[in-house]
Order: structure tokens, then sequence, then C-alpha cells
């Protein structure tokens, strides 16, 4: 018998093989042997990261993953500098397309300025993959940040970036992990 937390994460799972929790609302019943009345309403679980997906062809063991991710946050002209200056200065971002921390980083610098972003695909099935140079680099989390010779794992805030890369415009950000 699977518990909650089972059934919630199965649901999950379920919601983002489609590209987005399905429903709000799961019900279960406890027991299948028992009366209808013995069932249970719990709330499935909201994404953290506000993104659309789109399904598509590609996916780990044949199950439709979304590739690129749609971000719905817009960039302001200090997100979108930082890109920039992101991509001047040899940083590089490390991740891959069904990674929900690397979605989120990118949701951080909103539409206009993940698309500037120095992103490197690390999934070997990910359009323009570049798993080789992952492998190379030892890239084993994601999202992985390459500054100044070091690697830092995780999802970073924008004024975290700024500081590591010495970033001088403004940092005016809209948005923070």
């Amino acid at each position: 018998m699977l518990t909650k937390i089972q059934l919630i994460q199965s649901a999950t799972a379920i919601g983002m093989t489609i590209g987005a929790v399905t429903a709000s609302v799961i019900t279960v019943q406890a027991n299948p042997l028992l009366p209808t009345n013995d069932q249970k309403t719990i709330a499935a679980p909201q994404p953290s990261v506000n993104i659309s997906t789109k399904p598509h062809r590609y996916g780990r063991n044949g199950i439709g993953l979304a590739l690129g991710a749609k971000i719905e946050t817009v960039s302001g002209a200090a997100e979108t500098a930082l890109a920039e200056h992101l991509a001047a200065s040899d940083v590089k971002f490390y991740g891959a397309y069904w990674c929900s921390h690397c979605q989120k980083q990118k949701s951080l610098f909103g539409d206009t300025a993940a698309a500037k972003l120095p992103y490197v695909e690390c999934a070997a099935d990910g359009e323009n993959s570049q798993r080789q140079l992952c492998k190379d680099k030892n890239i084993k989390m994601f999202p992985t940040w390459a500054i100044k010779g070091k690697f830092l794992t995780g999802t970073r805030d924008l004024q975290e970036l700024a500081v590591l890369t010495g970033y001088k415009g403004s940092m005016d950000f809209k948005y923070h992990k």
C-alpha cells in the first residue's frame, strides 16, 4: 500500500511527464476492497517555479519531458545586463533541460536574459548537447556555475552571481532565490 507522500510523488511525476500537474486535487481510495466512502482527498503539490512546458520526443527512458521549458518571468534591464556580463566574462552555466533547478535559475533571469546566458546543455539527449564537455569538466550536479576557475553547484541568487563575477551594473533585480 502506498503512503500519501508516495502517491503525491507519483502524481507529480505523472503530471511532469505531460508537462504540468494535471489536477489540483487527487482522490485516492486507501483500500480498493473497502466501500467508496473510504476515499481520501489530498492536494497535489504545485510547481514552485512558474514555468510552462511543452512535451517533446526527448526524454529519459522514453518518457516525454519538457525541452527548453518556456520561461514566463520577464527580464528587466538589470537581469539582461548581468546575463550579458556573464557571457562576456567566460562564465559557464552547466545544466540539463529536465532539471527543475536549472529552470528555476533561468526564471530568476527572466525570458530575454535567460536566452543570453552562457548555458551548456549536459543531457545527452538534450538540444545542442555538449555532454562530452560536461564529462571532461566532471559536472555531476545541476545547475553548476563555472566562475573564475571554481565550480559552484545549485541555484544562485543574481546578487551573488553579480558579486562573484565583478559585475558593476545595476543590481535592481526583480526576482530572488
